[in-house]
């Protein structure tokens, strides 16, 4: 991992490295945050105002994840967030 050189880039790594359980709003209870809403993904767009939310908000945030990922895979430093 660029940002922590002594560290390999391993999924629990990348959990840990990226924030992602405080960034995605999942309890730390959950060992792949990532992954559990990856799975959740509705497969219809979503009706109620509440569904709608959840979603736009964690998109963003699932999709801001997955380019940093890009990034620390590739070797390259990830963007700073804006």
């Amino acid at each position: 991992c660029l940002r922590h050189t002594s560290q390999l880039l391993t999924k629990q790594h990348a959990i840990y490295c990226l924030n992602m359980h405080h960034r995605l709003q999942i309890p730390k209870t959950i060992i792949d945050p990532l992954s559990l809403l990856l799975n959740k993904l509705p497969i219809r767009k979503p009706c109620s105002f509440q569904t709608k939310s959840f979603w736009t908000i964690r998109w963003l945030v699932i999709c801001a994840i997955l380019h940093e990922l890009d990034h620390l895979y590739h070797e390259k430093e990830p963007p700073l967030p804006p």
